[in-house]
C-alpha cells in the first residue's frame, strides 16, 4: 500500500478560455472539465473532479449559492472518482500502477481519501492500520458507514503473507486514516465482499473458492453465522446488491432462467428466493438504485438510451418528468440527495456536450450546474442517430451513427466512413458524447459504432451468441456494418477506415486481415492481436482457475483445445493477409491489455513487409489518461486517417 500525498493546497479555479471557431484538439483529448459529480447526502454540496490546465482539483458547488471552491491539488495520478461518507466527508478514490509488490510485474494501486469539509484537511484511508498485509491493491472499497459519521468500513487484506492473509472488515477512522480490524468480521482468503445495514452491522458476506468453485453467501446474526446459500461454479451468477424494502430479506440479481438480469427476493433466515420482483421482462438490468440505507428502491435499465423506473409512483413521475425535460439527450441519474429533493443528472449525446444538470424537486426546476466540455459549441457537437441493420445471418444488429458537424443533412450522402467498433467486448455503444467518435465527426467523418453480437446490454442470448466468435461472426457484423451504410448511399466503402481500442482494436485488426479490401487503413489503440498470448497473460495475472481466466477460455477458446482455432483468429499470425496500413497505438502501463500485443504486432507487419506505425505512449495506462497522453493519440489518428481518406 502505497502513501501518496497528505495535505494538498488550495487551488483557485483558472479561467475558461473562449471557444474558438473550430474546437482544438485538446477539446477532444483532454479529460472533461468536470467530472465524477456528486451531491452530499444533505442536497448542500456538489463533490467534483476539476481538471484546470491539465491538472485535476477536488472541488466543490455550493447549491445554494451557487459557487464553486477548489479545495485541492490532486497529484499525478489516476483520479478514479468521488463520493461521501456523510455529509461532511468527500471520498476521492485514486490509482497509480506500481511495482512495488517484490515482483515484477505490474499492477494497479488504488486507494481513498477522506477529504473534511470543516477542517479541509485530507487523509489516506487505511494507513497506520495494525496487521494489514501490505501487497495488496483493491484498497477504496466502502461497504459501510457507521451511525456516528465518524467512520467507515471497508474490506482489506489482513495477514503477514499472502497465503494467511483473509478479507477482513476494518473500521477506518475518517479524520486519521486509521484502521482496526472488526472482532469477529474475519472473513476468508475466499471472500470476496461484506453486506452491512445502515446501523453499522453486518448482515452477510460473500465467499468464492476458485480452487473449489464454490460460491457461499453467509447471514450474520447475534447468534453467529450460517451458509444460506451455496452454488458450484466457475463463474457465479448471483449478485447481492443491496436489502429488499421488507425487513429480514436481500435483493440479489441474476440471469439464470433468463435472457435479462432479474431481481430477487433472499430471506436472510433461510436463503429462500423468491420473485422476480419489480423489473420489466424484456429490457437489461444496469444500474441498482438505493437509498442511505442500502434498500433497492430503482433501477435502470440499459439500451442505447438509458431508462428508469423507481419504486415509489412520485418519485417516479417525477424523475421521469426530468428526464423528459431534455428531449434531445440521453439521460442518466447521477446522483441524489438522501431525502430525494435534489438529483443531480447527466445529460449527454444530442446537440451539446455532456453536462450536469440540478433537479430541484420541490420546486420542478432543472438548472445546469456545469458542462464538461466549455471549449465545444452545441454546433459543433455531431448528431447521433440510432440505426439497425441485417446481419448476414439475419440477426439485427443495433447501431449508432456520428454524422460528421460540417456536413448538411442534405448532403449526407458518399462520406469518407470510420467503422469503430467498442472494447469489451461484453459492452455496448449508447447514445453519448465519445470524445473519440465526436473528434472523427468533427475531422469530417462519418462514424459507425455497431453492437455486434457479444455485445451486452441486450440480453444473455446476444451476448453469448458473440461466444468463440472472436473474428467470425463478431467480425462479420461488423463488415456488415459497413457494407450496410454503403449500401445506402451514406458511405463511400472506397474511403473507409477502422478504427477501434482494446477489443474494438482487435476487431480492426482482424478486419484488416480477414477483409484486407474493406478498408484503407487500420487504427488499433491498446488492441489484441495475439489470442493466444492474451490468454497466456490472463492465466498469469490470475491463475488458472480463477474466475476471470475461466470466463476468457470460453468467450475466446480453450488454450489446450482449441489452440489452433484461436491462431487462426489472431492478426499478429495473418500479417501476410494485410493490405492496408496500420497504426498501432500502446500505454506502456496498461494492466488490462499489455504492451507485448502491439509489440507482437508491430513485429509480424514489419517481417511480412506490410506498412505500420506505432506510437508507444509512456507511463500510461489502458485509457490513455494521464496528461497530454489522448492528444497525442488523436493527433497521430488525424494524421493518419487525413493521409489515407482525407479529402
Amino acid at each position: 500500500m502505497l502513501r501518496w500525498f497528505s495535505i494538498l493546497c488550495v487551488a483557485a479555479f483558472a479561467a475558461v478560455a473562449p471557444a474558438l471557431a473550430k474546437p482544438p484538439l485538446s477539446a477532444f483529448g483532454d479529460a472533461p472539465t468536470v467530472r465524477s459529480a456528486q451531491i452530499s447526502p444533505d442536497g448542500k454540496v456538489v463533490a467534483y473532479i476539476n481538471r484546470i490546465d491539465g491538472v485535476d482539483y477536488l472541488a466543490k458547488y455550493d447549491i445554494e449559492t451557487g459557487k464553486n471552491e477548489a479545495l485541492i491539488k490532486i497529484p499525478n495520478i489516476k483520479s478514479g472518482g468521488v463520493g461521501f461518507a456523510g455529509s461532511n466527508y468527500i471520498i476521492l478514490r485514486a490509482a497509480q500502477v506500481t511495482n512495488n509488490f517484490g515482483v515484477t510485474r505490474k499492477y494497479e494501486d488504488t486507494a481513498a481519501f477522506a477529504f473534511n469539509l470543516t477542517t479541509k484537511k485530507i487523509v489516506q484511508l487505511l494507513t497506520n492500520t495494525p496487521n494489514i498485509y501490505p501487497y495488496q491493491s483493491g484498497l477504496n472499497r466502502i461497504v459501510g458507514v457507521d451511525p456516528s459519521g465518524q467512520y467507515v468500513y471497508m474490506p482489506a487484506y489482513m495477514g503477514t503473507s499472502s497465503s494467511d492473509a483473509s478479507l477482513d472488515l476494518v473500521k477506518v477512522n475518517l479524520d486519521t486514516g486509521r484502521g482496526q480490524r472488526v472482532a469477529g468480521r474475519e472473513g476468508t482468503n475466499s471472500t470476496i465482499n461484506w453486506v452491512m445495514d445502515d446501523n453499522g452491522n453486518v448482515v452477510a458476506r460473500v465467499d468464492y473458492s476458485e480452487k473449489r468453485k464454490l460460491y457461499e453467501i453467509r447471514a450474520y446474526d447475534a447468534t453467529g453465522n450460517r451458509i444460506i446459500y451455496s452454488e458450484n461454479t466457475d463463474r457465479p451468477s448471483l449478485s447481492i446488491v443491496g436489502f429488499a424494502e421488507r425487513d429480514g430479506a436481500l435483493i440479489a440479481v441474476t440471469n439464470q432462467d433468463s435472457d435479462f438480469l432479474r431481481m430477487f427476493e433472499m430471506s436472510l433466515a433461510d436463503g429462500k428466493i423468491t420473485g422476480p420482483v419489480r423489473v420489466r421482462p424484456d429490457a437489461e438490468i444496469e444500474n441498482i438504485i438505493r437509498d442511505e440505507s442500502q434498500v433497492v428502491i430503482g433501477v435502470a435499465y440499459s439500451g442505447v438510451y438509458p431508462s428508469y423506473e423507481m419504486f415509489d409512483e412520485i418519485l417516479n413521475r417525477d424523475i421521469k418528468a426530468a428526464i423528459n425535460a431534455l428531449p434531445d439527450a440521453s439521460v442518466s441519474v447521477a446522483s441524489w440527495s438522501e431525502d430525494w429533493s435534489k438529483v443531480l443528472l447527466y445529460a449527454e449525446g444530442g446537440k451539446q456536450p455532456a453536462r450536469f444538470m440540478l433537479f430541484d424537486r420541490a420546486a420542478k426546476k432543472l438548472s445546469q450546474v456545469a458542462r464538461t466540455r466549455p471549449d465545444i459549441k452545441p454546433e459543433e457537437v455531431g448528431e447521433v442517430v440510432t440505426i439497425e441493420y441485417k446481419a448476414r445471418d439475419g440477426l439485427t444488429i443495433p447501431a449508432l451513427i456520428t454524422w460528421p458537424t460540417n456536413v448538411p443533412a442534405a448532403q449526407r450522402k458518399n462520406l469518407s466512413m470510420i467503422v469503430m467498433p467498442h472494447g469489451g467486448p461484453e459492452a455496448y455503444d449508447r447514445v453519448a458524447f465519445d470524445w473519440l467518435a465526436q473528434f472523427l465527426a468533427n475531422e469530417g467523418y462519418v462514424v459507425l459504432q455497431p453492437n455486434f453480437r457479444g455485445s451486452g446490454g441486450f440480453g444473455a442470448t446476444f451476448a453469448q451468441a458473440g461466444y468463440r466468435q472472436w473474428g467470425r461472426k463478431m467480425q462479420e457484423d461488423v463488415t456488415d456494418g459497413a457494407n450496410a451504410l454503403a449500401a445506402m448511399g451514406w458511405a463511400d466503402a472506397s474511403r473507409t477506415c477502422i478504427v477501434g481500442w482494446s477489443y474494438g482494436g482487435y476487431s480492426a485488426l482482424i478486419g484488416g486481415a480477414l477483409t484486407p479490401d474493406q478498408y484503407k487503413c487500420v487504427v488499433a489503440v491498446a488492441g489484441v492481436s495475439d489470442l493466444r498470448g492474451m490468454l497466456a497473460y490472463e492465466m498469469r495475472q490470475h491463475g488458472p482457475d480463477s474466475r476471470t481466466y475461466a470466463y476468457w477460455s470460453n468467450v475466446i477458446g480453450d488454450l489446450q483445445t482449441e489452440g489452433a482455432a484461436i491462431d487462426a483468429v489472431s492478426p499478429s499470425r495473418l500479417a501476410s493477409r494485410f493490405k492496408a496500413p496500420v497504426l498501432l497505438i500502446h500505454g506502456s502501463d496498461d494492466l488490462v491489455v499489455p504492451e507485448r500485443q502491439s509489440q507482437t504486432m508491430e513485429q509480424a507487419l514489419k517481417s511480412a513487409d506490410k506498412p505500420v506505425t506505432y506510437l508507444r505512449i509512456g507511463k500510461d495506462d489502458h485509457g490513455l489518461v494521464a496528461g497530454d497522453s489522448r492528444n497525442k493519440a488523436l493527433t497521430a489518428i488525424g494524421d493518419f486517417l487525413r493521409t489515407h481518406i482525407g479529402d
